[in-house]
């Protein structure tokens, strides 16, 4: 990996690590809060369209930033930053798919406890990598 490359991959962790981090404890500590927030949000067309114009726009501007595949933090980054492009898409193209998909997951009660546990982890893992690690 280039020294560039480095440098975009532990800036990416820095940031994705800590909003990963502060997501998931969100999601375990306001669950409840969560199932009853989530229809309303996703019901709304013209709120899921701009989420979707911003999330598209984050997505692609990490996408531009950070495409290699050199370790791997550099993979789950990449990873993230396509996933990204793909849920602003989802949310303006089929936003009764996805509130269909997200219903469904927030309703399997562990399945969103588990998602925002492994959030958490992620995030620590980024946040370590991004701040502290000495080598990626």
């Amino acid at each position: 990996m280039t020294e560039s490359q480095t440098q975009t991959t532990r800036f990416c962790a820095r940031v994705i690590g800590l909003v990963m981090l502060v997501i998931g404890v969100i999601v375990v500590a306001r669950f409840n809060d969560l199932v009853l927030m989530m229809p309303a949000i996703l019901q709304d067309s013209a709120l899921s369209f701009i989420a979707g114009i911003f999330t598209l726009i984050l997505g692609v501007i990490l996408f531009a930033a950070h495409h290699h595949w050199n370790g791997p933090v550099a993979i789950v980054i990449t990873i993230i930053a396509i996933l990204t492009v793909l849920r602003g898409l989802l949310l303006m193209l089929a936003p009764d798919l996805l509130a269909g998909v997200a219903m469904q997951f927030l309703n399997a009660g562990y399945a969103a406890w588990i998602a925002g546990a492994i959030a958490i982890l992620l995030g620590l893992w980024l946040t370590f990598v991004g701040w502290f690690a000495k080598s990626l």
